[in-house]
């Protein structure tokens, strides 16, 4: 009677483990987390550029000018919440993640989703078109800027073509950031974009190719509606070698590629036709580990952008952005570390800009484990 009852108990704990850093909803059969880091950035830059809190390229002036600026923030400070309950042989997850950098340092929402089975997913997280895993671990928090580097509303669905290896597509959210014809009128994201991805995974690290496919439409106030198709592909990756080190590694273009980095990406051509902006990005990176808790960082990142007839001679045709990075793991939950950043931008009239930056950052996690 005894042991029948020790065994019932001894079933019972089982059954109610979590892992670490873990909690059990009470009455429930689902677990909880709460994660996160608060995050202190010093960043001081010798050159103008109308982007203090991150090193965006793009916001570098051309005119000449000059000055410098001291900072201080905590804006990328973040907090996540993580819901997983047990559905069959696999989990339904709810997750939630969101930082300060909303206006005046509010909190904005970065990831809202749920996954079923690791196989459907819908809502906001990074797109399907992107390699999120070899986004480049820099201090700074914008990343390379002809990088292809987004997140926003989609339903994707994946699913394993071996051991090693996946298929995944997405219907993700329409943007417009389009020059219009002079003609007056209105831009109509009317369809989501289509977005494919495959991704081959081994010890040596992982390859994927992905690529986008679009539609913009102009309906002007007068006559019949005018529609572009955008597309691009990207060829990403990461090749592990020695014990923790590796080297990333991203190509991407096609007419309307600037559609997954945050730029304008269609124009008017000489006829007052709308027509895709074609382009192409260059990253390339390498991290290497001095020991187990000091390591460094280099990144480099090119861009252009195959300007039209119609566009304006201030418009962006190339950006290029450097880091370097020395970051000491000073706890498991903690790090501090200095990066240097450089960048700069060319204009379709050839006007340029560069600036230089150096940032200097803490980073303490939560709930690491």
């Amino acid at each position: 009677m005894m042991l029948t009852v020790l065994l019932k108990v001894s079933a019972q704990e089982k059954e109610e483990e979590v892992p670490a850093g873990w909690w059990k909803i009470p009455k429930t059969n689902a677990r909880i987390t709460l994660g996160g880091y608060v995050k202190f950035d010093l960043i001081q830059d010798f050159n103008p550029i109308n982007s203090p809190s991150f090193f965006d390229v793009s916001k570098i002036p051309t005119d000449g000018s000059k000055g410098t600026n001291t900072h201080l923030q905590a804006n990328e400070t973040r907090l996540i919440l993580d819901f997983r309950t047990p559905m069959g042989k696999a989990d339904l997850r709810t997750y939630v993640e969101g930082d300060f950098y909303g206006t005046g340092g509010a909190f904005r929402l970065r990831h809202a989703y749920f996954e079923i089975g690791g196989k459907l997913l819908a809502g906001q997280y990074w797109s399907n078109f992107m390699d999120e895993n070899i986004i480049p671990p820099t201090l700074d928090f914008e990343k390379p800027a002809a990088y292809a580097f987004v997140r926003h509303g989609m339903i994707r669905y994946k699913h394993a073509t071996g051991k090693n290896s996946y298929l995944a597509v997405a219907l993700e959210e329409p943007f417009i950031n389009v020059q219009a014809p002079a003609q007056p009128g209105k831009m109509e994201s009317f369809i989501p974009d289509l977005t494919a991805r495959y991704r081959y995974t081994n010890h040596w690290g992982h390859i994927q190719l992905s690529a986008f496919g679009g539609f913009v439409r102009f309906r002007p106030t007068n006559g019949s509606t005018e529609s572009t198709g955008i597309f691009g592909f990207n060829l990403s990756g990461q090749l592990n070698f020695g014990k923790k080190d590796y080297f990333l590694y991203q190509v991407i273009g096609g007419p309307g590629i600037s559609r997954y980095r945050a730029g304008k990406f269609a124009a008017p051509d000489s006829d007052d036709n709308l027509e895709p902006i074609a382009g192409m990005g260059y990253t390339a990176g390498i991290r290497h580990f001095w020991n187990p808790v000091l390591s460094s960082l280099l990144v480099a990142n090119y861009g252009t952008e195959n300007n039209t007839s119609a566009q304006s001679g201030g418009d962006l045709k190339s950006t290029f952005y450097g880091a370097a990075n020395l970051i000491w793991q000073f706890h498991k939950s903690a790090f501090a570390g200095i990066e240097y950043l450089h960048g700069g931008r060319q204009n379709k009239n050839n006007d340029a800009g560069r600036a230089n930056r150096l940032q200097f950052s803490i980073q303490v996690d939560i709930n690491k484990h």
